[in-house]
């Protein structure tokens, strides 16, 4: 699952849409992550770090698309990467990563997107 959660404990906290277009609602996000710290949809950056340092370099630049709570772009600043741009249609979601990652000195740039351009 991603996480460092019990998988049947996120199952039991994770309220799945009722049909697969309820994904492109801003809201189920916003609502989702208001009640979610932190998800990863396939796995952690451990898995990938060997394939993504192949090919960023530390003056780089990153764009993390649909960055939800996902920890991607604090592992990326931990391995020297400063230039990085999280979008993510969820107010929520840029908010709370936003708080996060100033705790921690980024200085990057978070932007949530307006639910007109998602769709």
């Amino acid at each position: 699952m991603g996480t460092n959660q019990n998988p049947k404990e996120i199952l039991k906290n994770t309220v799945a849409p009722s049909t697969a277009l309820a994904y492109l609602d801003p809201q189920y996000w916003d609502e989702r992550f208001s009640n979610e710290e932190h998800y990863e949809w396939f796995k952690d950056y451990s898995h990938f770090r060997h394939l993504i340092q192949a090919h960023i370099k530390p003056n780089s630049s990153v764009l993390e698309l649909g960055c939800g709570n996902s920890q991607l772009c604090d592992e990326l600043y931990k391995d020297g990467i400063t230039e990085i741009t999280c979008i993510d249609p969820s107010a929520v979601a840029v908010e709370k990563m936003q708080k996060r990652l100033t705790s921690k000195g980024f200085n990057g740039v978070l932007i949530d997107i307006p639910a007109h351009i998602c769709i």
